[in-house]
């Protein structure tokens, strides 16, 4: 089957044709066939969408965020113990289509969704700013967690702009995750200390078989590498860890090549999680993935989340930070049960 290119197709909101952001991303597409709508949620949230053949063609939708600019931390993000923490989306869905992903359970719909009044999230982080609770410690805030917002930067320059209000107010730390290789976006960019990249890192083995479509775990050192010695604070992200054949004998391997390329003194720290997933988005993931060998385990229902058993995910963790001891002390390595 022939597909038509990504992005050959964006739907517009009439409200969103005002802002700077959104003609800078037509701008980018003048070929496009342009739909313009009333509301992204009546072609996001649509029923008897499919969203394996979305991927294959994804459409872009450019939209104004009307509430929830801000998001508290929850059970299933990582905080890495901060006292002032908060998430927002810029972007929801993400170019890349890895197996295990949360977001194909999230979504009914594999398009992309670029919310394009930045000015509005700025607001709302600086009115966070100043209401967090413990002003002795700034506000940190996960940017890039329901998308990768690096790997999209060529088409939606949401990093760049980020950073540059980051730098402009110094009780702001931002955290922008992602699996890209491709730092050309910020090679004009001067370093922040306060803007954290983080790459999640995979086993090659493991990679080949749930990231098809996202850049080989060398890429990825080759680029966390490349952003250390530019002078960016690197955050090195092995989450989630995936339970599957020999993973002692798998990830001992692959962190020795890891801290063969880079010393823990390096990195600024490190996360550890196992797969977990909203026990919701996981009949829709099972649904969208049915020829994948992850949704066929006896994953464990606590609450609202599936995971490996208590028992199995306790001694998975404790010997993998064993393991991540030997480049890494203690206080450097963030564990999430």
């Amino acid at each position: 089957m022939k597909f038509a290119p990504h992005f050959s197709r964006i739907y517009v909101e009439k409200d969103a044709l005002k802002y700077p952001f959104a003609q800078q991303v037509l701008d980018r597409f003048s070929k496009a066939n342009l739909v313009y709508i009333d509301d992204y949620r009546n072609v996001f949230n649509r029923s008897g969408q499919d969203f394996r053949l979305q991927k294959a063609s994804k459409s872009l939708i450019l939209a104004k965020k009307k509430d929830n600019l801000l998001y508290d931390g929850n059970a299933m993000v990582q905080d890495f113990g901060y006292r002032n923490f908060a998430y927002n989306t810029p972007v929801l869905n993400c170019i890349y289509d890895c197996a295990y992903c949360y977001l194909q359970g999230m979504f009914s719909s594999a398009n992309l969704v670029a919310f394009v009044n930045t000015e509005d999230f700025f607001d709302a982080t600086k009115l966070a700013i100043a209401e967090r609770p413990d002003k002795s410690a700034p506000l940190h805030l996960a940017l890039s967690y329901d998308t990768d917002l690096l790997a999209s930067e060529t088409i939606l320059p949401f990093c760049c702009e980020w950073i540059e209000f980051c730098r402009n107010n110094p009780d702001l730390v931002i955290e922008i995750r992602t699996k890209s290789a491709n730092l050309a976006p910020l090679a004009d960019i001067r370093p922040l200390d306060r803007c954290i990249l983080a790459w999640t890192m995979t086993p090659p083995e493991l990679a080949e078989r749930y990231e098809t479509d996202a850049p080989k775990p060398e890429k990825r050192l080759i680029a966390a590498t490349k952003a250390i010695d530019a002078g960016w604070p690197v955050r090195l992200c092995f989450d989630p860890v995936l339970p599957c054949g020999d993973w002692d004998a798998i990830y001992s391997s692959f962190y020795e090549e890891v801290f063969s390329r880079l010393s823990g003194q390096q990195v600024l720290d490190a996360s550890l999680g196992v797969f977990r997933i909203n026990h919701q988005f996981y009949t829709r993931l099972k649904k969208n993935r049915p020829n994948t060998d992850l949704v066929y385990r006896n994953w464990t229902r606590e609450g609202d989340s599936l995971s490996l058993p208590s028992t199995e995910r306790e001694k998975m963790l404790e010997r993998l930070t064993a393991l991540l001891r030997r480049y890494l002390p203690q206080e450097k390595i963030a564990v999430w049960m």
